[in-house]
């Protein structure tokens, strides 16, 4: 009896141990995930004008992005979390309106203004005024130039050229893009600007036209298979809703004849329509849209207009 005693004794103290050890470790492994982050929260007031719910976009990784969402009751709502730095979020209601921000671990408020988003007042931060100002006052020409220039470790700096990259032309983009210090204003929109650089480049007359998936008569296809070796090719998107697109789509197909390879499609075949993948691969922003490839399938010119295409065949 004393001997069983004996052991259910050293056996109750190793099952103590273990015990502790593995809360120790699971303590060890929590503060792992936490450390280096910050609790924030975001408590908002708005209107019954801007809908019953709301999301939270929190741009907290170097190339992803989280979203939340939640009910707005009694015109309140309120977000909590945990951020590794301070970051770009943006606050989206009914419609598609969005709202941007400056995150900080911090308690934050925001009284949305219905009326004027972008200048809806947000308390509890000390970024945000900066932000804001940055915003107002350095959103193109040498007023961004000088920004990025004084401010090239700021996650806000790649944020602004973020929102201007498409107003600009790509070598300007690209300058101002390497003037970032690659560590200290990594950030989302950091590589976002990057890879729209490198979309852009790749679309540029004389690369070769990525190739694409699309849709037809109910049939995936492939830009690679209506090619023809040696032969200029015309790609025409447009839809069936669109009457200019109808009327340029015969125009276009007689200039092509027989030695042109005229592929015509209709964004109305997918059902994903604007959302299909090739849309944002090729920058498709408007309809109808063409774009001429000479016989190697190499870009010749991208949104050519219908006349263009004739004046360009005809010599």
């Amino acid at each position: 009896m004393r001997l069983q005693s004996i052991k259910a004794s050293k056996f109750n103290v190793w099952s103590g141990i273990v015990r502790v050890s593995l809360l120790f470790l699971c303590l060890i492994g929590l503060s792992g995930c936490l450390w280096g982050q910050g609790e924030y929260s975001l408590n908002g007031q708005a209107t019954r004008a801007m809908g019953k719910s709301v999301t939270l976009t929190v741009y907290d990784g170097d190339s992803s992005c989280h979203r939340v969402s939640k009910r707005i009751k009694d015109g309140e709502f309120s977000f909590t979390g945990y951020i590794n730095k301070p970051c770009v979020a943006e606050l989206t209601f009914s419609g598609g309106r969005g709202l941007y921000l400056y995150l900080e671990p911090s308690e934050m408020n925001v009284d949305v203004n219905g009326e004027d988003l972008e200048h809806s007042p947000v308390t509890g931060s000390r970024t945000n005024s900066q932000y804001r100002y940055a915003l107002e006052n350095n959103t193109s020409g040498k007023a961004l130039a000088e920004f990025i220039k004084n401010n090239k470790t700021s996650p806000v700096a790649a944020f602004l050229l973020f929102r201007q990259m498409r107003n600009m032309e790509v070598s300007e983009l690209d300058k101002l893009y390497g003037n970032l210090d690659s560590n200290e204003a990594r950030c989302y929109h950091y590589y976002a600007v990057g890879r729209y650089i490198s979309e852009v480049e790749a679309l540029s007359v004389g690369k070769k036209l990525p190739d694409f998936e699309f849709v037809e008569s109910g049939r995936a296809v492939r830009l690679s298979e209506c090619l023809r070796n040696d032969t200029a090719t015309v790609v025409f998107f447009g839809a069936t809703w669109c009457d200019i697109c109808k009327r340029d789509t015969a125009t276009a197909r007689l200039l092509c004849g027989d030695s042109v390879t005229f592929i015509n499609i209709d964004i109305d075949d997918d059902r994903r329509g604007w959302d299909a993948p090739y849309i944002t691969k090729l920058d498709i922003t408007h309809l109808p849209y063409i774009i001429l490839l000479d016989g190697k399938g190499r870009i010749v010119a991208r949104d050519v207009r219908v006349w263009e295409l004739e004046r360009m065949f005809k010599h």
